[in-house]
């Protein structure tokens, strides 16, 4: 079998969808010339609160846990509307039916027997912005009178689940709570009604790419389409980012320590070579650095800057101010020369990466896209044809896969997948990692994370 190719390309058109998740505001046309930072699309939404409903005061009657069972309609993980009854009960001589009804569009996410209530997370699409409480009615109790048992005032801030008002009541007092966390607009002591404006936040997507608005998506966002040259990593740590590209070192096998970072990088991607240090990390996370691309890095420095164990299977989701991607493996890793040529040359152009990673089903690998001048140029195929048309046969790891190994010590063996525990394998640094038993070419056998595999 011959060895394959990683996937880097000198020039190549690459298409992104960038959307929102909610309908929102197109904020660019078919035809326009985005950058990275502009924004593509933006909504308007208010979060969806958690909403409890208490059985046993919507219903007017006692229940045992075993009665809660009988009275719910719905169960957890089933949708519901608004006002649609979610439990009923019959009470009295002549059988009358008891309702409680779903105060939001939402979810059933979890039930309370032992309390009898009913915890419902709204539907943050159909979340009201505003919401008007009747606390007079609630309270039993004159409009007029509303200011006197009111605990807050207009201006307000409130948080669900607050007691807003409170008033005598057949037992003592009775309380009213806030359904919803907002500001209190509005207490009319006409209609005896309180209104609550609930905060919005916005949920907005960039191009993360420079390059050409190629199609509109209505409502939700754009098509971006570049011509850029493309490195793809074997495993990365934080989600998008973009920058002026800087290499640090001059040979692909230096080690890049905090000697080396300066506040010069501040707001770039910086290039290093065999390894990045774990202070060099926080040195370049404390000044603003934007990502670095380098050929290793030791596991325990990672888990030392994460603060944890890296997540089994997935990253890209991380909480850290960079991004982070190794293209040969963990370890001190020289950086292949066919790399470390392309990205020297590239030295001050923007460039766009993602160090999402997922190692099982689905595989997905961190990228680096570096936009070229000349973009609308034909010539350039598109990323998806070139990867097509290469005998690489990368995919998902599964037995009988054939693998390279691309961490030292066995750094480029070959061999083939004959296990895949369904557990983390615990190796020599103590990490447990997902991993597979290969068996090599010389028929010795060893597990191997499979952040350290290439699969053909």
């Amino acid at each position: 079998m011959s060895r394959p190719e990683r996937q880097i390309f000198e020039r190549v058109r690459i298409s992104r969808r960038r959307v929102i998740p909610l309908p929102g505001e197109v904020l660019v046309q078919e035809g326009d010339r985005v950058r990275p930072e502009d924004l593509v699309a933006r909504a308007e939404t208010v979060p969806g609160d958690p909403y409890v409903v208490d059985l046993r005061s919507e219903l007017g009657v006692s229940l045992t846990p075993e009665q809660v069972g009988k009275a719910m309609l719905k169960r957890v993980g089933d949708r519901v509307r608004a006002h649609e009854p979610i439990a009923e009960v019959r009470v009295g001589v002549f059988g009358d039916i008891h309702q409680a009804r779903s105060p939001v569009d939402g979810v059933v996410e979890f039930i309370s027997h032992a309390y009898a209530r009913v915890l419902i997370r709204e539907d943050a699409q159909k979340a009201a912005p505003v919401v008007i409480l009747n606390v007079a009615r609630k309270l039993d109790i004159s409009p007029m009178l509303l200011r006197a048992y009111m605990r807050y005032r207009e201006g307000d801030e409130v948080r669900q689940g607050a007691i807003i008002a409170d008033a005598p009541g057949g037992l003592g007092l009775e309380y009213c709570y806030a359904p919803a966390t907002g500001v209190i607009e509005k207490i009319c002591t006409r209609t005896g009604t309180v209104t609550i404006l609930r905060p919005a936040r916005p949920t907005e997507v960039d191009a993360y790419v420079e390059g050409r608005v190629a199609k509109v998506v209505p409502e939700l966002g754009a098509e971006i389409e570049t011509t850029a040259a493309f490195i793809q990593g074997l495993f990365g740590l934080g989600f998008e980012n973009y920058g002026p590209l800087v290499v640090a070192v001059r040979e692909p096998g230096e080690v890049v320590d905090e000697t080396d970072v300066t506040g010069e990088h501040a707001g770039k991607v910086l290039v290093s070579g065999a390894r990045v240090t774990l202070t060099a990390l926080r040195k370049a996370s404390e000044i603003g650095v934007r990502g670095i691309i380098c050929g290793g890095a030791d596991h325990i420095d990672l888990v030392a800057f994460l603060g944890r164990e890296i997540g089994a299977g997935i990253t890209g989701l991380e909480d850290i101010p960079l991004t982070l991607i190794l293209t040969e493996g963990f370890g001190t890793m020289p950086m292949s020369a066919d790399t470390f040529g392309l990205l020297r040359a590239m030295e001050g152009r923007t460039a766009s990466i993602n160090g999402s990673t997922q190692v099982r089903a689905g595989v997905v690998r961190p990228e680096v896209i570096i936009p070229l001048p000349g973009e609308d140029a034909p010539g350039a195929k598109f990323l998806e044809e070139c990867i097509a048309g290469r005998d690489s046969g990368q995919g998902e790891a599964r037995l009988g896969s054939k693998v390279r190994i691309v961490r030292n010590p066995k750094f480029g063996r070959w061999g083939t997948i004959v296990g895949l525990p369904d557990e983390p394998v615990a190796f020599e640094t103590e990490a447990r990692l997902p991993a597979a038993e290969v068996e090599l070419d010389d028929g010795e056998r060893l597990f191997v994370p499979l952040a350290n595999l290439e699969v053909f």
